[in-house]
């Protein structure tokens, strides 16, 4: 999939990249209460960070894929919050302690849970463009037209990506947007209409994501939700697009 600049962080990332430097922080506390020493020592603080170097860099470096929403950010996430429990179970087979082990089983919960909440997050149809330019054929072979507008301009695009909160579109030409648009979407002769926000864009400029905004549905106007209805009623999936 196409690498994408994302416009709005969302607080989950925000979250998750704190948890990590916390996760550090966990560790780095486990290993001076085993050895009885103050955790709030520089001494200390600078052999801890010699000490578990690897960790910190592991740990850095998903922070910065997460942030910038790589693609392989939830497998990074995975693997440096595995890799901090391993250091901890490591440490407790050689000395063993109910409360690190407590502290232990709730780390792995609250992991989880972020694990969960950010594979949900980074599935998000915003922030995928469910096409890449290294597709052997034309990144849309079927193609639903659709028209995004704020004030008087108005460009055209395709829905390559949706679900009920948001959708990307590949554009027609490199354009740049506001954040507030309209998007126009007309599908089985009908026209659906929703205002949202432009969330994320490809580097080239070429793809738009935008995420739409809770409002009431207007009377004679078709919505977002009516057109996710009719999508979903008609076995019509984003993967048949390519």
């Amino acid at each position: 999939m196409e690498q994408l600049k994302v416009k709005k962080k969302d607080i989950l990332i925000l979250n998750v990249v704190a948890y990590l430097g916390l996760a550090f922080f966990f560790l780095y506390l486990q290993h001076a209460y085993r050895h009885h020493i103050s955790p709030f020592s520089l001494v200390y603080l600078k052999k801890g960070l010699e000490l578990f170097w690897y960790v910190a860099l592991t740990l850095g470096a998903s922070a910065i894929l997460i942030w910038r929403h790589h693609r392989y950010s939830i497998i990074v996430y995975a693997a440096s919050i595995i890799l901090v429990g391993f250091k901890v179970l490591e440490g407790l087979f050689i000395e063993f302690n109910k409360i690190i082990v407590v502290a232990l089983f709730f780390y792995t919960v609250i992991s989880y849970f972020l694990y969960q909440l950010l594979n949900y997050y980074l599935s998000l149809a915003s922030i995928n463009t469910n096409y890449s330019h290294q597709d052997l054929f034309d990144p849309l072979l079927k193609k639903i037209p659709c028209k995004i507008r704020w004030e008087d301009n108005e460009v055209e695009g395709n829905l390559s990506n949706w679900d009920f909160e948001g959708c990307f579109i590949k554009l027609d030409e490199a354009k740049t947007f506001p954040t507030k648009v309209t998007l126009e979407v007309t599908f089985q002769e009908r026209q659906f209409t929703q205002e949202g926000e432009v969330v994320a864009e490809t580097l080239d400029l070429t793809g738009v994501g935008i995420r739409f905004e809770r409002k009431a549905k207007e009377l004679n106007v078709f919505n977002w939700t009516e057109f996710m209805d009719l999508a979903q009623e008609l076995g019509f999936q984003p993967e048949r697009l390519r």
